[in-house]
């Protein structure tokens, strides 16, 4: 596995892959679950289009999955393929992204609301609870990685 730098040619991947992860693993009614979607989607088109953004996919012979830290500081978007849960692309890609944000961060952490069955993976890799100031839905878990 390896990890590249996004491209707009990459958009109709990511956009299957996150809808894929999503309708498969976030436990909300459909009409949320489609709201997420939606929102994804504008996040991966606006993804390449900011220099402080860090948005990077990981490839085997495939994208197996990507990743989205808005400003180096927003986790907004970290999907794997499903039948590639477990083969440790999320924690590759979320180890390369720490890095790269690390440099150009001036808050000292990375932010995710993470949805419920993330959390462990998450955790996993040292994220911790922390209080937000404005209200999440309740189908998300605020989660942050402190450098």
């Amino acid at each position: 596995m390896n990890i590249e730098l996004v491209s707009e040619n990459d958009f109709g991947i990511l956009k299957g892959i996150a809808k894929e992860a999503i309708e498969s693993s976030v436990d909300v009614p459909v009409e949320i679950k489609a709201e997420i979607i939606a929102n994804t989607f504008i996040h991966i088109e606006k993804g390449v289009q900011k220099e402080s953004n860090v948005f990077l996919k990981c490839m085997s012979e495939e994208v197996l999955g990507f990743i989205l830290v808005q400003d180096s500081w927003n986790l907004s978007d970290l999907f794997v393929t499903p039948v590639n849960h477990g083969c440790g692309a999320g924690r590759l890609l979320l180890s390369e992204a720490v890095s790269k944000c690390r440099p150009k961060n001036t808050r000292g952490y990375i932010r995710v609301n993470s949805s419920k069955n993330a959390e462990g993976f998450y955790r996993k890799f040292g994220f911790s609870s922390y209080f937000p100031s404005k209200e999440v839905p309740n189908f998300v878990v605020p989660l942050i990685y402190r450098f």
